[in-house]
This record gives structure tokens, C-alpha cells and sequence, in this order.
């Protein structure tokens, strides 16, 4: 505790000795810069909010194309049902073992594990439908 303290007490003299020499060495033309500079900000910075702020709000007004996806838009798993579509592995087998082949196997393993779950949801909803369909037999005979 007593070394933090050390620290914090030199880098605050470090932060007093610093400041206080590069404000003595401004001139008159610094300071006339620095108060240009800032009342330029303080002046613009309104207008600036204001014209982002019509951009954002004609950008959340126009319509939406059929492909585009809405910002607030909640995507659901059967939203994406039939549009997902696993990379085939384009990672080749032996690498160079440099920097770039990291994660390799990583994503070999999350493409894997994807077409897993795509052929378990498909094979639910095979399921379901035979389901539903000898449900709908049952009435119909």
C-alpha cells in the first residue's frame, strides 16, 4: 500500500511540475489559439449534434428493402430457417504453422458443430411433420 501511495504522490508532482512549465512557456499566440480553438468547438458542436441528428432520423424513416433487416428487429431461429448456409471447409490440412493458420482448427470445429445442430433441426422438424400428418390421418380415416 505504501509503494501506491509513493507512486501516486511522484506521478501527481510529475503532472504540477509539467503543467505548470508548459503553461508558463505559452505565449500570447498560444493562448489566443487554445481560446480559438475552443470557442470554435463550443460554437459548432450545437449545429454538428443537430445535423447528425436529422441524418439519424432520415435514416430511421426511410423505408426498408424486403432483403434488409430493421435495426430493432428481433431475428428468431425460424426467421433464419433455410437462409443459414455452412462454409464448406476451405482450410487446408497441413499448414505453415505461421501467425495466420491460428484458429484453424477452431473454426473446423465450429463448422462442424453448426452442421451438427442444422441436421438435428431438421431432423425435429422431419419428425414433427410425420407427427402432425398421422395426427391428421387419424381424423381423416
Amino acid at each position: 500500500m505504501q509503494k501506491v501511495t509513493e507512486y501516486l504522490q511522484t506521478w501527481a508532482g510529475n503532472l504540477r511540475r509539467n503543467v505548470s512549465s508548459s503553461v508558463s512557456q505559452l505565449s500570447l499566440k498560444d493562448y489566443i489559439q487554445i481560446v480559438i480553438i475552443l470557442g470554435g468547438y463550443a460554437l459548432l458542436r450545437p449545429y454538428l449534434l443537430k445535423l447528425a441528428g436529422k441524418f439519424q432520423a432520415r435514416d430511421h424513416e426511410r423505408e426498408l428493402d424486403p432483403n434488409e433487416m430493421s435495426s430493432d428487429a428481433a431475428v428468431s431461429a425460424r426467421s433464419l430457417h433455410g437462409q443459414v448456409q455452412v462454409p464448406d471447409d476451405t482450410d487446408e490440412e497441413e499448414g505453415s504453422g505461421t501467425g495466420a493458420d491460428w484458429g484453424r482448427g477452431a473454426r473446423r470445429r465450429q463448422r462442424e458443430m453448426v452442421r451438427r445442430i442444422l441436421e438435428a433441426e431438421e431432423k425435429k422438424r422431419v419428425e414433427e411433420a410425420e407427427d402432425s400428418d398421422k395426427d391428421i390421418e387419424e381424423y381423416l380415416a
